[in-house]
């Protein structure tokens, strides 16, 4: 009898503790799960352009198809891409236009693009964007700022002649992915060469028309005729 109610006991804990044991691993699977693909998502929205693909959207010369990376996965239609241009993800403190320490290191990746020998001279462009969330006149204001600062940065402490960078701030104005307009994909610095069209548009040279006798202007009848030497 003392060994039945000792059994008893023994099945009744067991079976008490089963049912909390399978519920702490079951959130214990679902909080991996989670976490995972919440890296994942995180580093597929990261997906940032290497400085060659970079150096090569700016390039007129390059002739490497453009592909942006940071779009894969994305459901939402973009926008068309400006010729000439690519944009980086720079991260700033929210409702400023401080630069984090992630923002910085981006900005490090594109001061070594711009100085890469195939585009150390051309002229960029740094435009900041919003999402679509704010005031337009808020959001205008505050991609200005960003804009500034970004290009101040690359000036500062990457010596990159401020005669080449000129700052422009867009707001909402020019979302990336207008269908979802609250995306942090539409948070964004853009770098753009704005002489690309013209740099990569081939030089037109006029064609030669010959001349057909009928359309050639008669000669003078007051001139005197040539004479024929024979020779």
């Amino acid at each position: 009898m003392p060994r039945t109610r000792k059994f008893l006991r023994t099945t009744a804990a067991a079976a008490a503790v089963a049912p909390k044991s399978y519920v702490a691993r079951k959130y214990a699977y679902l909080l991996i799960c989670g976490l995972s693909m919440g890296l994942g998502m995180a580093t597929a929205s990261a997906e940032e352009l290497s400085v060659d693909e970079m150096a090569c959207a700016l390039d007129p010369q390059c002739k490497t198809p453009f592909v942006d990376r940071r779009l894969r996965g994305v459901s939402a239609t973009p926008s068309i891409r400006t010729p000439g241009s690519f944009d980086r993800t720079v991260n700033f403190a929210f409702n400023s236009a401080d630069l984090s320490p992630e923002a910085r290191k981006e900005l490090d990746v594109v001061a070594e693009t711009l100085n890469r020998p195939n585009v150390s001279n051309l002229e960029i462009v740094v435009s900041g964007h919003t999402d679509g969330v704010g005031s337009p006149e808020y959001n205008l204001s505050l991609s200005q700022r960003r804009a500034e600062a970004a290009r101040q940065y690359l000036i500062t402490q990457h010596g990159i002649d401020a005669n080449r960078l000129v700052a422009k701030g867009y707001g909402k104005a020019q979302l990336l992915l207008p269908t979802d307009p609250n995306s942090e994909l539409n948070r964004r610095v853009q770098f753009l060469n704005p002489n690309y069209s013209v740099s990569s548009a081939p030089t037109a040279t006029a064609p030669v028309t010959p001349t057909s006798p009928a359309a050639r202007p008669a000669a003078d009848a007051t001139a005197p005729a040539a004479q024929d030497n024979g020779l």
